[in-house]
């Protein structure tokens, strides 16, 4: 009878046992997970246009058993600045931050919820070391250059020599000129905007060292009448019922009849134009060029007018307050892989960060034939990435491009109006301008 009892009671005592490590076992599956917090635009976009990112995080959750979720905030609601924040400071908070190509992180990693990772990412002394930011914080995983693709036709019609890769702002603004004073076009933002892009370095109006916005308003004055003379010259068809109005909703109201009208011009003439305002290629990514520039209609080159094109990164920051960071950081460390970071190269649209892969790419360009102008183009960015003369625009605060477009606004404001404001008048207006943005900066 003892040894009955003593029988049952060792069976109970393994089935206690296999019933905790089953336990055990089901809460480390349950745990083998991490966070990317994302917004809704971002999350469509990763979604629908990253195939190589989605593809090789599904093969990560499949070899690493680790699921890879993302915590979804819609930019639509008002309340989603203070929701990303207090995401942030949660204990076992998302594990990720996707940064979108066209967003910034600086921000966060000042305020100390960015992780440094340079010790801690083994993949990351792979990335070109230009791309890195100073408080290593942010990975990112792929990078964009938008060239500027001019008409052949129209150059062989104006009789202008094409030019090379190492050309400037200021052939492009006497090619552009030729071709204005030849044959005036239809007036739109996409051409006039050009004009003002580089608004900020030539009015230097934001001191960031001392985070101080200084308007020089005799200078403002003299922009103000270069561009209404270059309005009026003559080498734009303008709409003569056009009141300032129209001109507003043109620039700004994309539901509005000017605003459409104005696009669907730009996109008819495009194939007439000095350039294509809508050429998405990334010139990084030669196998995505490549057919383009057989064609040979258009003459690809690097961009030289819109400062933010140059280089356009997306990748991600840790959250030093995220649940299971040391899985983010293996999924990261996988995305930055030799294998993942050429599958991309491969896709034809991104282009790799990691440095360690140029002789693959090159063995592609050779076993796939490509063109050798899209190589040359290729290499040739890639140089000036790696020299640091391209800066991202996570290189750029979110200071920057809010003092920018309060300074363009006002300035096509008294450009467009229905009257012409006195150099008091302008004085005034840019003087409240000036308050009120430092007033911003020193909340």
């Amino acid at each position: 009878m003892k040894r009955v009892i003593t029988i049952i009671l060792c069976l109970m005592l393994l089935l206690s046992l296999n019933g905790c490590t089953s336990a055990k076992d089901s809460s480390n599956v349950k745990n083998k997970e991490i966070t990317i917090l994302i917004d809704s635009n971002s999350y469509h976009d990763l979604k629908f246009n990253a195939p190589v990112f989605n593809a090789y995080k599904q093969k990560f959750e499949r070899e690493k058993g680790i699921k890879v979720n993302f915590d979804v905030i819609d930019v639509k609601n008002k309340e989603y600045e203070n929701k990303l924040r207090s995401k942030l400071y949660l204990k076992d908070g998302p594990t990720l931050i996707y940064v979108s190509p066209w967003s910034f992180c600086g921000s966060l990693i000042k305020t100390g919820i960015a992780l440094k990772v340079d010790d801690k990412l083994k993949n990351y002394a792979k990335i070109y070391d230009s791309i890195k930011d100073e408080n290593k914080c942010f990975i990112p995983i792929s990078m964009y250059h938008y060239p500027i693709a001019l008409n052949r036709k129209v150059f062989k019609k104006l009789g202008i020599e094409e030019p090379g890769l190492d050309w400037t702002r200021e052939d492009y603004f006497r090619i552009r000129e030729k071709w204005l004073t030849e044959e005036p076009q239809n007036f739109t933002p996409y051409l006039f905007r050009e004009l003002m892009w580089n608004i900020m370095e030539e009015l230097e109006v934001y001191d960031s060292k001392n985070n101080k916005v200084n308007i020089d308003k005799s200078k403002v004055i003299g922009y103000i009448k270069k561009l209404k003379d270059e309005l009026h010259s003559g080498k734009y068809i303008l709409k003569d019922s056009y009141t300032f109005e129209n001109y507003y909703r043109m620039f700004y109201e994309i539901e509005s009849k000017e605003y459409k009208e104005a696009k669907e011009m730009t996109l008819y003439n495009d194939t007439d134009s000095i350039r294509r305002q809508f050429y998405y290629r990334n010139a990084l990514n030669s196998l995505g060029n490549s057919v383009e520039m057989d064609i040979g209609e258009h003459i690809v080159l690097p961009q030289v007018v819109d400062e933010f094109k140059k280089l356009v990164l997306w990748g991600f920051i840790v959250n030093r307050n995220g649940k299971n960071i040391d899985l983010g950081l293996e999924f990261l460390n996988w995305l930055l892989s030799d294998e993942v970071q050429l599958e991309i190269f491969k896709k034809k649209r991104d282009y790799p960060v990691n440095k360690d892969i140029e002789d693959e790419i090159e063995k592609i360009e050779k076993d796939n034939n490509i063109n050798e102008k899209s190589i040359a183009l290729r290499k040739y960015l890639l140089t000036k990435i790696k020299n640091g003369d391209y800066k991202s625009l996570k290189n750029y605060s979110d200071k920057y491009l809010v003092i920018r477009s309060e300074l363009t606004n006002n300035i096509i404001k008294f450009v467009f109006a229905d009257k012409d404001y006195t150099d008091e008048e302008i004085t005034e207006e840019m003087k409240k301008l000036e308050d009120k943005l430092n007033m911003w900066l020193n909340e």
